[in-house]
Formats: structure tokens, C-alpha cells, sequence
């Protein structure tokens, strides 16, 4: 009862935290007697996005140390369904841990055809790959298909979290969920013991959760990686023709953007180095200018004409989302910043508040200030309107103009930078005609690369 009331609030709060939320491969959520593996960068918003946009309830493996005792341990268990595992590297003294009843759960569980979303990596971090495996998720495939005895087939499907920014309100995701895993010959070969098995089933498993993520292998690699995809992504969606709307669309390209770009950090360390270097200056030397994330100079007087329409007629619509929104959004930015930003920290200490739940603490102190804020002006609305009536009509105009001005807002800030970039045209045009040549060598070299690549790889 607690989850399903929960689910379609928490839900809409998600929606209206994201920018835009993506989805691919949804209908492989679905399936029955399933263990989802998913990588895990951003806490606990991983398994709330997975939980909330499935049709059907979840059950979660979480850390032991998460339950504690009492009402949450009960809470925890029965109406969200939490199943809790002992990571023996958190346990004090160095006790031995068993973790038998956490197995025979997830047997339990999934031969009643439910699905058990489990994190493989076995802590969260916000990095760009994928992790070391630990082994639980193939151990629990193998247990579990033994606990059937050949009656049901325990599935495994691969989920890829991919967020813009996974700590930024506002920012995109694209949930990427791939096909039950094959594991060939793996399940009948009978000259490996159950501990080789899942050793080269958690292989296949990590090979799997990669093909769903933006994955880039070496960390030194991460800042040219995206650094070309800010320049590549959208010229080649354009070149092949492709609608930057088709996620897929954006997730392959981005994908083999990334695969060219280390292929020939390879084969061209030299090369690759310079044009490294140049890249990253002219990024650095653009966003200098304001303009991040948004080129001005593509945009026509079409555009500017049609936003200046947008703003004017969108204008009351704007006013209502920020007069009904402006108090809990600076509340909650006040209260994040004040009291969790100022604690986050890569150390394990007393009080602080580990990286990868920045965005997680985030989303839950604005859902319970949002929450309470439209309670209190729905009982407000319905008193001076005396109508029930007034509580839902207040709830819908309240989100739906909340969603609209923050997008309001962000059209804004574009037609501002297109404006600041017709100014910079007017007082210094050699830094303009420099900005835009660069540009192009760049975006040329960059280009005859990646058909230097599809000759050496198709």
C-alpha cells in the first residue's frame, strides 16, 4: 500500500527533476523470474527511476547496514521489498558473514516470478564504465534455476543509468535496458565447477552492463571523450540524417564516437595528443565566452523570432509555474546547499556525505519540501474556494506550469547567449572569425579520422 501510493508521486517528482528522462529497450523491465543488473552511479536515484517507471512492483538488494532494526528493518522488507546482503569488506572485526538467507530469498522470490534489481558493482560511484563485478547476480541465476529444477529459467537483463550530469537538477537520462543475457555454453559446461561458472558468467554480465552505458575503458580518457562529443555528436546525427529526438539514435552514435576516439588513442597516440590538446583549449576558450552546451551561431533570426513569440504569449503561464514554484525550489536549493553540499566528500567519515548521493539527497530533500508545500497550499485552496475540487486542479496548474517555467526559463538563457554572440560579432570579430575557424579544422581533422576509423574497423 505505502509503495503504491508512493509510486506515482515519486514518479511525477522524478519527471519534473529531470530534463528529459529516456528510455530503451522499457519492455525488457518486464519480464518475469528476472535479475536487472544495473550499474550504479548515482545512489539511491538508481533504483528509484528503475522502480518508478516499472509496471510492476520491485524487489531490491541493499546493503545489510541500510535496514537496521525495528520499523524500518519492517518497513523496509515487507512493503518495499528489500532483501538485505552482508558485504563482508564493511563488516567490523572481520566476523564471517553469511548471506544464505539473502540467497534463499531471491530463490523464493523470483520463482514466484518477481524481479530482484541488483547492483553488481557493489557500491556507487559516479564514474563513465563499468566497474568490477562482484559475483552475486550469476550466483543467484545459477541457485535459482537449481531451486526451479528446469521448471522456469531465471532471466538476466543488463541495465545502463546514463545521466548528462547525475548530480545536477534539470540535467537528462537515458535508461538503457538491454535483451536477457546469453550466456552459451557457460550453463552446460560440465568440466567447470560452480565457482568457475559464475566467474565467466559475471564476464559476460560486465560485457553486457557495457554495451548499455556511454562506457570509456581508461579514465584518462574521459575529458577527450567528452570534449569530442560535444563537438561530434550532433554533425553526425545531421550527416547520417538521423532525428537527435531517436535516443537510440543518440546512444549509438555517442557509442561509436567514443569507440573511434579510443581506437585511435591507440593507434595514433601522437596524433590523438595534439589534437587533444587543441580540442581542449578551444572548449576552454568557447565556454570562456558564456556558451556552454549551446552553439549561438547555428541559430537563424528564425529562431530568435520565434522565441521572443514564446516568451510573450508564454509569458502568464511562465508567471503562475514561478509565483506557485519559487518558494520550495529556493528552499530547497537553500537547504541543500547549506546543509548536505557543504558535507559532501570522497572520504568514509562520520557526518559526511559520500559523492554519489549528492544528486540522490538532492531529489529527496526537494520531494519532501515540494511535497508538503503543495499540501499546505491545496488545503489553502480548497478553504478559500471551499471545494474539494480545488485540490487536484491545484496540484495539476502547480506542476504542469512549474515544469513549463523552468523550461521557460532555460529558452531564456539561449536567446540571451544568442544575443551575447551577436554582441561579441559587434565588438571583437577576429575572436569570432578565430572561435569559428578553429571550429571547423577541428571539427575536419576530427572527421577525417572517424572515416580513417570506419576503413579500418567495417
Amino acid at each position: 500500500m505505502i509503495y503504491n501510493i508512493l509510486k506515482p508521486l515519486v514518479k511525477l517528482s522524478i519527471q519534473g527533476f529531470f530534463k528529459d528522462i529516456h528510455f530503451i529497450g522499457k519492455e525488457n523491465l518486464e519480464h518475469e523470474g528476472a535479475i536487472l543488473v544495473s550499474n550504479h552511479p548515482s545512489a539511491l536515484m538508481d533504483p528509484i527511476v528503475i522502480a518508478a517507471f516499472s509496471k510492476k512492483q520491485l524487489s531490491f538488494i541493499a546493503g545489510a547496514e541500510w535496514f537496521g532494526s525495528g520499523l524500518k528493518d519492517w518497513l523496509f522488507k515487507k512493503y518495499f521489498k528489500m532483501i538485505p546482503v552482508q558485504r563482508p569488506w564493511l563488516v567490523k572485526n572481520g566476523e564471517k558473514v553469511s548471506n544464505k538467507d539473502m540467497f534463499e530469498a531471491c530463490y523464493t522470490s523470483l520463482d514466484e516470478g518477481n524481479r530482484i534489481i541488483i547492483y553488481p558493482e557493489a557500491s556507487s560511484l559516479t564514474v563513465p564504465w563499468i566497474r568490477e563485478l562482484k559475483s552475486g547476480a550469476a550466483r543467484i541465476k545459477i541457485g535459482a534455476d537449481a531451486h526451479m529444477k528446469g521448471d522456469k529459467v531465471t532471466k538476466v537483463v543488463p541495465i545502463g543509468m546514463n545521466y548528462t550530469n547525475a548530480h545536477r537538477f534539470h540535467s537528462d537520462l537515458l535508461v538503457n535496458i538491454g535483451e536477457p543475457i546469453d550466456f552459451g555454453d557457460i550453463l552446460t559446461d560440465q568440466s567447470i565447477d560452480d565457482k568457475e561458472r559464475s566467474d565467466r558468467m559475471t564476464e559476460v554480465i560486465r560485457r553486457e552492463m557495457k554495451a548499455q552505458v556511454l562506457h570509456i575503458d581508461s579514465e584518462e580518457d574521459v575529458l577527450v571523450v567528452k570534449n569530442v562529443l560535444k563537438l561530434l555528436s550532433d554533425i553526425l546525427l545531421k550527416d547520417i540524417g538521423l532525428d537527435y529526438n531517436d535516443a537510440g539514435a543518440v546512444f549509438r552514435v555517442r557509442k561509436d564516437i567514443i569507440s573511434s576516439v579510443e581506437y585511435f588513442k591507440a593507434k595514433k597516440t601522437d596524433e590523438m595528443e595534439v589534437l587533444e590538446k587543441r580540442l581542449d583549449h578551444y572548449i576552454k576558450e568557447f565556454e570562456s565566452e558564456g556558451f556552454w552546451k549551446f552553439n549561438p551561431f547555428e541559430k537563424a533570426s528564425s529562431f530568435v523570432l520565434r522565441t521572443i513569440l514564446i516568451m510573450l504569449f508564454g509569458f502568464p503561464i511562465f508567471f503562475i509555474g514561478a509565483l506557485m514554484n519559487i518558494i520550495p525550489f529556493a528552499f530547497s536549493k537553500w537547504a541543500f546547499v547549506k546543509y548536505l553540499l557543504i558535507k559532501v566528500s570522497g572520504e568514509t567519515k562520520q557526518g559526511a556525505v559520500h559523492p554519489a548521493f549528492a544528486g540522490s539527497f538532492a531529489y529527496a530533500l526537494s520531494f519532501v519540501v515540494f511535497l508538503i508545500w503543495y499540501i499546505l497550499v491545496s488545503i489553502v485552496a480548497s478553504k478559500l474556494y471551499i471545494a474539494w475540487v480545488a485540490i487536484p486542479v491545484t496540484l495539476f496548474v502547480g506542476y504542469q506550469t512549474g515544469r513549463y517555467a523552468i523550461r521557460y526559463v532555460r529558452l531564456f538563457r539561449k536567446l540571451m547567449k544568442v544575443w551575447r554572440w551577436n554582441r561579441l560579432k559587434r565588438k571583437n570579430p577576429s575572436k569570432v572569425k578565430h572561435l569559428l575557424s578553429e571550429r571547423a579544422a577541428i571539427i575536419a581533422e576530427l572527421m577525417k579520422l572517424r572515416k580513417d576509423y570506419e576503413k579500418a574497423t567495417f
